[in-house]
């Protein structure tokens, strides 16, 4: 993997980075780490800033901007710091940890199969992804060529086939992203990265499902303590809903050992400040209890914990949720009886319907005033909360955490067994050619074996005996190379479907040195004069265009066609009932080639009932 992991001794892993460096920086930079990965963040910041001005090495240099960026982001951080409730610890086998995960049966974790991650490369984590059997949707990390590491998902189509992979686009970084998992409701997705916001090494992130905008948000670090300096790894609540589990090497000194951790669940945690880098120390090493400073003073969570009047906001919290639902359901029947009133005839049935909505309205005001007066308490008491450096948030009210001895025990594991994925059909991702042209940028090289039979234009470049490497090209693209009958390799640039656009191109190719370039034109695969194909673009502009036409989704459209086409092309989607059955057609189009790169696009993904239709305008 070429990405930084953690997974070794500090000092053998700082080796790597100031090889080559003078002592001095080597000394600064070795206790610089160790005061990052003992929470000193600010006397880490200065070391790695004089590092950065007098060092000449340019990877040391952006090591130190990134070094400093991870302590700025701990100290803010430890501004919102929560204390989980501890209930034990293990030290397990790095490779397959996630099998020693309590309350995991046995098959819940499957060894992503080689089909989703081609370009596997040695790394000290196996890859895994978790299958439920009711899932339509699949999440899995896998590597490019250089080892990166993203998340993809795959979806389901029907009982064996199943999408290709697609990135995560807006939670994938620059750098690995690993371990994703889905929480029991579908709508928090877990993951580590080493690319995101954080301290440093591996950090803890959660994306929320954005319905509206059917995307997952952008990442939210999970904070201190479950993300620290050291290398975090695959936070989830356990299936029972009971207690939550993630593994760390922060307390680990062997290369091939992790330990778990088990908290009580806390979905939305009480957070108040980290005020020394001892106390950070301390609730980080996850032992349990409370730290208890010198003057002998408690955890301010200790207090929110023990303190009446937490119980008290909750029932406030309570007690105003209770009433925006008395309210929404008031307005709602208030809507519908004036829905009834306005439809009625009957002139006592009016009168009825007029006097309980006016009834009606009075409770909702009075309900109304109720709730205005109980978010003016609860602001004074969350402002009562703030000034004693606590934080509560009204997302999830903090319940009364009841004893159970099934959870407060110490942590207990065992390995489970791997399973296995039954049959499944990946479809392979459509690579579409980019045909748009363009003088900048990656060149798009064609092998033409048949010229199409729409009206076109191109720019002729040359007709030559041999190949032509890439770069004589000088970044104009799309080139197209036809091997003529005679043996020779002719060239042309780009593909045009109106004369306009053909004239603007061709002045941009001469101006790039092709001073015998050339505008050609052909129709029904053979060549014509230009002069010949403005006429008939006349013709065809006036006569016809094209439309697909697909006939086997009377009940919509599945998600995964329905994101080939919108990649594929910005045509209109419209449905039609035909003979007693929704039809849906996609266009038009002006010319048959382009109606044909959607359908290639779409594939064996809906290759039975899709036809290109001409529509003859009149």
């Amino acid at each position: 993997m070429n990405k930084s992991i953690r997974l070794l001794p500090f000092f053998l892993l700082a080796g790597g980075l100031i090889f080559g460096q003078t002592p001095d920086i080597k000394s600064k930079y070795i206790s610089a780490e160790e005061l990052r990965r003992n929470y000193r963040f600010q006397e880490a910041i200065s070391i790695y800033k004089e590092i950065l001005e007098t060092s000449e090495d340019a990877s040391m240099k952006k090591a130190m901007v990134s070094s400093i960026a991870n302590c700025e982001n701990g100290l803010s951080m430890l501004e919102y710091g929560a204390r989980p409730e501890v209930y034990g610890s293990a030290v397990v086998p790095l490779k397959d940890f996630f099998l020693y995960y309590p309350d995991i049966p046995d098959s819940t974790w499957i060894l992503v199969p080689p089909g989703l991650n081609k370009n596997k490369k040695d790394y000290p984590i196996n890859n895994v992804l978790m299958k439920k059997t009711d899932s339509d949707v699949i999440f899995f990390s896998a590597q490019d060529s250089d080892g990166k590491w993203d998340i993809f998902n795959i979806k389901r189509i029907d009982e064996t086939k199943w999408s290709s992979p697609e990135p995560l686009t807006t939670v994938n970084s620059q750098e690995d992203e690993i371990l994703p998992y889905i929480s029991r409701d579908g709508k928090k997705l877990y993951f580590s990265s080493n690319g995101l916001s954080g301290m440093g090494g591996f950090d803890l992130y959660v994306s929320y499902w954005d319905e509206k905008l059917k995307i997952w948000d952008t990442p939210q670090n999970l904070g201190f303590p479950y993300s620290s300096p050291d290398d975090d790894y695959l936070f989830m609540d356990t299936e029972s809903g009971e207690f939550s589990v993630f593994a760390s090497n922060r307390d680990c000194h062997s290369r091939d050992s992790i330990k778990l951790y088990k908290l009580g669940f806390e979905s939305n945690p009480v957070r108040s400040s980290v005020t020394t880098n001892e106390e950070a120390v301390w609730i980080s090493s996850l032992r349990g209890g409370s730290y208890k400073k010198q003057e002998n003073k408690s955890d301010p969570s200790d207090t929110i914990r023990a303190n009446p009047e937490t119980s008290e906001y909750t029932k406030m919290i309570k007690e105003f949720r209770k009433l925006q639902s008395e309210i929404d359901e008031s307005i709602r029947l208030i809507n519908s009886n004036r829905a009834l009133l306005s439809s009625a005839s009957n002139e006592e049935e009016k009168a009825s319907l007029a006097k309980k909505i006016g009834e009606d309205e009075m409770t909702l005001l009075e309900k109304q005033s109720k709730l205005m007066a109980s978010n003016q308490a609860i602001q004074k008491r969350e402002m009562d909360f703030l000034s004693r450096g606590m934080i509560i948030s009204r997302e999830e009210p903090i319940e009364e955490k009841q004893e159970e001895e099934t959870i407060a025990g110490p942590l207990k594991v065992k390995l489970a067994l791997y399973g296995k994925l039954p049959f499944m059909e990946v479809l392979e991702p459509v690579v579409m050619a980019d045909y748009t042209f363009k003088t900048e940028g990656p060149m798009t090289l064609v092998e033409e074996k048949e010229v199409p039979e729409d009206l076109f234009y191109t720019v002729q470049l040359f007709l030559v005996e041999n190949q032509v490497d890439s770069s004589y090209f000088k970044r104009i693209s799309p080139i197209f190379e036809r091997k003529t009958k005679t043996g020779k390799y002719n060239y042309s640039a780009g593909r045009f479907y109106s004369y306009r656009e053909a004239s603007a191109a061709f002045q941009k190719i001469k101006s790039k040195g092709f001073r015998d370039a050339t505008l050609s034109a052909y129709n029904e695969g053979e060549s014509i004069s230009v002069k010949s194909a403005r006429l008939l673009e006349d013709k065809v502009a006036a006569a016809n265009t094209y439309q697909i036409r697909l006939t086997n989704y009377p009940e919509g459209i599945p998600q995964p066609v329905l994101e080939i086409i919108r990649k594929s092309t910005d045509k209109d989607i419209a449905m039609k009932p035909v003979e007693g059955k929704n039809i849906y057609f996609v266009g038009p189009f002006a010319n048959k080639t382009d109606a044909e790169a959607v359908v290639s696009a779409l594939g064996e993904l809906a290759a039975e009932g899709v036809t290109i239709e001409t529509i003859e305008n009149k």
